[in-house]
């Protein structure tokens, strides 16, 4: 008769704990991730975002109304209007460079990802949107050169007296930024309401039948 002791401990299979280790960590995202997709977190940023916007317009208006002379009589001295002038740039300048420096390292993301085969499926549907490889290209460098034109007239504004600042160059860097902003900004607007039309009357039409 055998009289070995029965085990009656449950032996796991390696796999089935390791499904369940990866099941647990999938449940359980990081910290600052679950405070990333918190209300309150968006709540915050949509505060910011409206902070800003309101200061680049506040700012940028009196940009524009000393510059076709409209504060002339209020600011009779043309050297303390100059001074005025070069502040208010210097505002909003910064202003968009923040913006702007905030979305260059998901810039860069897409277009790295966009030039590498394995995760090229990951930009395509963050960008679905946009059914044309070559247009999507052209949105992606568009962004990326509006980041570096925008980082090259923080380095010309900044390192640069208001006096000996060529305005040539200030002028080349921000009408390089602007072209290349609004081509993508617009591109992506054009694209995205299209292809949300075109889903929308799929839908209807789904419906109908």
């Amino acid at each position: 008769m055998d009289t070995n002791p029965i085990n009656n401990s449950t032996t796991y299979s390696p796999v089935i704990v390791n499904s369940i280790i990866v099941e647990q960590a999938e449940e359980d995202p990081r910290w600052f991730k679950k405070l990333s997709h918190s209300k309150y977190f968006k709540y915050f940023k949509n505060f910011l975002f409206i902070i800003l916007i309101l200061n680049l317009i506040g700012w940028g208006n009196m940009l524009f109304f000393i510059s076709i002379g409209a504060a002339n009589k209020t600011i009779p001295d043309e050297h303390t209007r100059k001074i005025w002038m070069e502040i208010a740039f210097q505002v909003v300048n910064t202003l968009v460079f923040i913006m702007i420096a905030g979305y260059t390292p998901w810039r860069i993301r897409d277009l790295y990802q966009f030039y590498r085969e394995k995760h090229q499926s990951k930009v395509l549907q963050r960008y679905k949107y946009v059914n044309n490889l070559i247009l999507l290209q052209m949105i992606l460098w568009s962004l990326i050169i509006n980041s570096i034109v925008q980082f090259a007239l923080v380095i010309c504004i900044w390192s640069m007296d208001m006096n000996k600042r060529p305005m040539w160059l200030v002028n080349i860097f921000g009408g390089l930024g602007l072209v290349s902003g609004v081509f993508a900004g617009l591109a992506q607007f054009i694209l995205e309401k299209r292809a949300k039309k075109k889903q929308k009357l799929e839908q209807q039409f789904v419906r109908t039948f």
